[in-house]
């Protein structure tokens, strides 16, 4: 879609394939555009690196914000356990070219400026700043940016012991920026298309992956098994805190910052918990909110108990003696080459000579250990993935040059937008024109002839002699076409193939 604003020039209506595309407001789309731009490629890393920036951002506004209300120490280790908390750390940003590290962001910025604010007692500030961060998140992601920002402000509330501060004239005025930020692009936005449109199926959107949207029928059984979700997204610093907590119980909401932490996520975390739609990606803003809690707790009983958690740090050193061990065997099961084996081997047992011979902040040295895992996961274990991943890129790449890297379009039959509201029961029924849409199509697909033929990809579902076309098997039966190469298409379970129509 970033490809595509900078190709058309259209930045209000997102587009894929050529065709309007609904699901999204265009705030991150603006952001990849700009690193095209910046850098002059789409190459794969130039569009996950604003999710590595904006991932950095938060880092340092964690140590900002934290710091003020803790000690350096404790800001520090708050954000040294965010970011190698192991699905953020591991999987998330292998994905960055993702929404939701960028959406993350705003949300916190949007929670701890409310937070910050409110402390200071500049209520102009807490409105104005919260509420157009609401509206970026809601250019952003639609109306989610909206439920978070009613919510905190009930944490607010809560931990104010006070429900006037959301009458207070500022409130108005914050609330009147946010209307001002996004009625400035749904009005351009509705110079050339229906802004019912998109504001039913931004709603819709919510309402999908609501508990009571079709994404969560059916499987609200996984609600009891979403702490496990939780334990994997916190990994290992969640399990700092059980330890801690079956030791002894802390006074830790005494502190503003983690009482406001934990009101944050006692009030938010049920807009996912209750879906049970298990997409560790909608969590990350609770990620910081959570390390500060298990960051301070660790704190207070290191100053109450000097010296004890650093013997039970030596027991989970074990972790690095197992890596050690298995990364010794990897060469019986996988191609990697001795030399490089050998070497982080001995990089790994300098680590744990220093680790174990280390009596004091052997905190930070888990920290260097997690860190240490990721560059010998990063070394081995991802080329190792990369072997086994599907080559989208190579596939395409040849498919293209059968076409002599020519123009090429993707043919099939269009899809209904569904633009009823349904709640249970139907509470809208659409009765306007129906408005149709692109079917389900990889996206690699169109991405990586981007990359081969330097053109995009165009949406048609009129056949013409003189075009070349791909399209999935199944929009292909009882159709007379002349194939001229395919491969199996993984995303979409089936063949994609490349024809002239007869």
């Amino acid at each position: 879609m970033a490809l595509e604003m900078l190709q058309t020039g259209d930045y209000i209506q997102l587009h894929t394939l050529g065709w309007d595309y609904f699901n999204k407001p265009p705030v991150f789309a603006w952001i990849l555009t700009g690193f095209i731009k910046l850098c002059g490629s789409a190459s794969e890393f130039v569009l996950r690196l604003p999710s590595f920036i904006f991932l950095l951002m938060l880092g340092v506004c964690q140590y900002w914000i934290a710091k003020k209300y803790l000690n350096k120490q404790v800001a520090a280790l708050s954000v040294f356990f965010m970011l190698t908390s192991a699905d953020l750390y591991f999987y998330t940003l292998s994905n960055g070219a993702e929404i939701d590290i960028f959406y993350s962001f705003i949300v916190y910025l949007q929670a701890v400026f409310i937070f910050y604010f409110y402390e200071k007692r500049k209520y102009a500030l807490l409105f104005v700043l919260s509420w157009s961060l609401c509206a970026v998140g809601f250019l952003t992601k639609g109306f989610p940016s909206l439920v978070f920002q009613g919510l905190t402000l009930i944490a607010l509330c809560i931990y104010a012991r006070s429900v006037r501060l959301i009458f207070k004239w500022q409130h108005l005025l914050g609330i009147l920026v946010f209307f001002i930020l996004i009625g400035i692009y749904f009005y351009a936005y509705s110079q050339n298309q229906s802004l019912k449109v998109l504001l039913i199926n931004l709603l819709n959107e919510s309402i999908l992956k609501s508990a009571v949207g079709e994404e969560s029928s059916g499987k609200l059984h996984q609600v009891f098994s979403y702490a496990l979700v939780l334990l994997r997204v916190l990994a290992p610093w969640c399990f700092i805190l059980l330890v801690l907590f079956m030791k002894r119980n802390y006074k830790a909401l005494d502190n503003p910052f983690v009482k406001f932490s934990f009101l944050f996520i006692l009030l938010n975390i049920g807009v996912y918990w209750i879906t049970a739609a298990q997409k560790t990606r909608y969590i990350i803003m609770f990620i910081p909110f959570f390390t500060t809690i298990i960051s301070y707790v660790y704190w207070q009983y290191e100053k109450n108990n000097t010296g004890r958690f650093n013997q039970y740090l030596k027991y989970a050193g074990l972790l690095f003696v197992l890596l050690l061990a298995g990364l010794l065997a990897l060469p019986f099961f996988i191609d990697v080459a001795w030399w490089k084996v050998l070497g982080l081997a001995m990089v790994l047992i300098g680590f744990l000579f220093l680790f174990y011979r280390t009596r004091q902040s052997r905190i930070w040295l888990f920290i260097t250990g997690i860190v240490l895992i990721r560059l010998i996961y990063a070394a081995t274990g991802i080329p190792e993935k990369a072997k086994r991943e599907y080559d989208y890129e190579g596939k395409i790449k040849a498919m293209a040059l059968k076409n002599n890297n020519q123009q090429v379009y993707y043919w099939a039959q269009p899809n209904t937008l569904n633009l009823d509201i349904v709640v249970g029961d139907t509470l809208y029924k659409w009765k306007d024109e129906l408005v149709k849409v692109l079917p389900g199509i990889s996206y690699p697909v169109s991405y990586y002839f981007y990359k081969a033929t330097g053109k995009l990809v165009k949406f048609d579902t009129i056949l013409q002699h003189d075009k070349m076309y791909i399209s999935n098997r199944p929009h292909l039966e009882s159709m007379a076409i002349e194939p001229v190469d395919s491969f199996y298409d993984d995303m979409q379970n089936n063949y994609l193939i490349m024809f002239k129509a007869k």
